[in-house]
């Protein structure tokens, strides 16, 4: 793990977004696993998310800007800036509109995490895996890429953000 974190400080100047966010990937497979990985921005003055960084550009591709649904998960991630955990596609129909495309992947367990710096919000990295993986234990593992996030989500904002 330490040899990405290096890896990604190495080519923070130099490295386009995308692999940025590719190298971010990487940490988080290491660290919790995962099957499905993106990274989400919002404008919350809009009331909009885009998804900005994709590993499965098939099944999950970016796409345009899409309305924010106010609901629980919004309360959990975009309000109060803490991880949404769902272990299980149980777990997250009601939030999801998109739970029956997840669950045809095979994936169910889910964790969005906020991205922050200072009080100003980022985005999410959202990771994807199969029914059960996630816990509450995989959690504070996260925490090793918040400042890594943070960066690469910067790297990708435009001029007048």
């Amino acid at each position: 793990m330490d040899d990405l974190l290096d890896g990604f400080d190495a080519h923070l100047h130099d490295a386009p977004p995308e692999e940025l966010f590719r190298r971010l990937e990487e940490m988080c497979e290491a660290l919790v696993g995962v099957k499905l990985f993106t990274c989400s921005r919002f404008d919350l003055s809009a009331g909009t998310a885009e998804r900005v960084y994709t590993s499965d550009e098939k099944a999950y591709p970016r796409t345009g800007l899409k309305e924010i649904v106010p609901n629980r998960w919004t309360d959990i991630v975009l309000d109060r800036r803490e991880p949404f955990l769902a272990a299980s596609i149980d777990e997250l129909r009601d939030v999801f509109p998109d739970h029956e495309k997840i669950e045809a992947l095979g994936l169910g367990a889910v964790i969005n995490q906020p991205v922050h710096d200072r009080n100003r919000f980022l985005g999410t990295i959202n990771l994807l895996h199969v029914n059960g993986h996630y816990s509450e234990e995989s959690l504070p593992p996260l925490r090793r890429v918040r400042r890594h996030a943070a960066i690469a989500f910067q790297g990708q904002m435009r001029p007048d953000e």
